[in-house]
C-alpha cells in the first residue's frame, strides 16, 4: 500500500524566517524577486518501491508585501508565487529512473500583526520615535491548492489541498544591535481526495518552533543565524493512520544589505540537521527587494 505523501510546496513549511516582527512605517510597499537552488534527498516511507530519491530544484519566486494599520496596530500583508524547475532521480523497483516537473507551486498569502510593542506610525513619525525593545505578534498564512498537480503522480509541485498556518512570535532587542526572536508555528491541512487516483489522504497538524539571533551592524545591514525543529504531522490514507511521524531539525543563516534608499539584497542558506520524512534539502536563496511608500 502506498502510504507516503509529498509535494514540493510542503518544503515551505521548513522555512526559517528571521525578522518577522521587524518595525517599519505603515503604507510601505515591498516587491521581491528571488532565486533559490535546492538539492537533497526526499525521504519516503519504506513500503514504497522507491529508493535513493534525490531532487534538485531551481525556484523563481515573486512576492509583494504591504504594511498598514489594523485595529491601531502595525500589520503586514504578503503574497508569494513560486515557479519551479524540478528534477528527480531514484530507483524504482531497483531500476534507475528520472523525471522532472516544471510549473507553479501553491501560492502563499499571509497577514501578520504586532500585538504588543512597535506602534503603527507613518514614515514622518516613525524615525522620531524610539523603537520598542519587546514585540509580540502573530501570523496567519493560507496556501490554496492552485499549484501544478497530477492525481496519478507521487511527486508534485502543488499539494491539492488547503493549508493554514498559525503562529506566535516574540522578539527582544538588546542595545539596538542584538535581536533574539522565537516563533511557535502550527500548520493545519484539509484532505487531498485525489491522491494517486481516488485515494483520500489527510494529515494531522505539523508543529514547529524557530529561534533566531540577529545582529544589526547599521540600519539595513544585518546578519541572522537560525535554528528550527518540527514534528508530528502523521498522515491517514483512506482513514488508516500511517507510521510516518515527522521530525525535522534545520539551521540557517541570512545576510541583508540595503543598497541606497529603495533597494536591498538578501542571501540566505538553510540545511537539515536531521529529517525523518519529507524533503531534506540544502537551499541557497538570493533575493532582491524594491521598497517604496505611498505618496501623500
Amino acid at each position: 500500500m502506498l502510504i507516503a505523501f509529498f509535494s514540493l510546496s510542503d518544503s515551505y513549511s521548513q522555512d526559517l524566517e528571521p525578522h518577522l516582527l521587524s518595525a517599519l512605517p505603515v503604507k510601505g510597499n515591498f516587491a521581491v524577486v528571488s532565486y533559490g537552488y535546492s538539492s537533497g534527498n526526499i525521504l519516503l516511507d519504506n513500503s514504497l518501491p522507491i529508493e535513493d530519491l534525490k531532487s534538485t530544484l531551481n525556484n523563481i519566486i515573486i512576492g509583494y508585501a504591504r504594511s498598514f494599520r489594523l485595529f491601531g496596530r502595525l500589520a503586514k500583508f504578503d503574497a508569494i508565487i513560486p515557479f519551479s524547475f524540478a528534477n528527480f532521480t531514484g530507483k524504482v523497483s531497483q531500476i534507475d529512473t528520472s523525471t522532472s516537473r516544471t510549473g507553479f507551486g501553491d501560492p502563499l498569502f499571509r497577514i501578520s500583526m504586532i500585538l504588543v510593542g512597535t506602534r503603527a506610525l507613518d514614515a514622518k513619525d516613525f524615525f522620531k520615535v524610539p523603537q520598542k525593545k519587546f514585540n509580540l505578534g502573530f501570523q496567519f498564512r493560507v496556501r490554496p491548492p492552485l499549484g501544478q498537480y497530477y492525481p496519478d503522480k507521487l511527486l508534485n509541485l502543488g499539494a491539492n489541498r488547503w493549508a493554514f498556518k498559525l503562529g506566535l512570535a516574540a522578539s527582544y532587542t538588546i542595545k539596538k544591535k542584538l535581536i533574539l526572536e522565537g516563533h511557535f508555528i502550527s500548520w493545519f491541512f484539509t484532505a487531498n481526495n485525489k491522491f494517486l487516483g481516488d485515494n483520500r489522504i489527510t494529515q494531522k497538524p505539523l508543529i514547529s518552533g524557530q529561534f533566531h539571533i540577529s545582529y544589526i551592524f547599521k540600519p539595513g545591514l544585518w546578519l541572522a543565524v537560525s535554528f528550527g525543529e518540527g514534528g508530528l504531522g502523521q498522515t491517514l490514507l483512506n482513514g488508516v493512520e500511517q507510521d510516518n511521524l515527522q521530525k525535522t531539525s534545520r539551521y540557517g543563516a541570512a545576510f541583508a544589505y540595503r543598497i541606497g534608499k529603495h533597494h536591498s539584497l538578501k542571501v540566505a542558506f538553510t540545511s537539515g540537521v536531521s529529517t525523518r520524512y519529507g524533503a531534506d534539502f540544502n537551499t541557497l536563496i538570493i533575493a532582491y527587494q524594491f521598497m517604496w511608500f505611498d505618496k501623500k
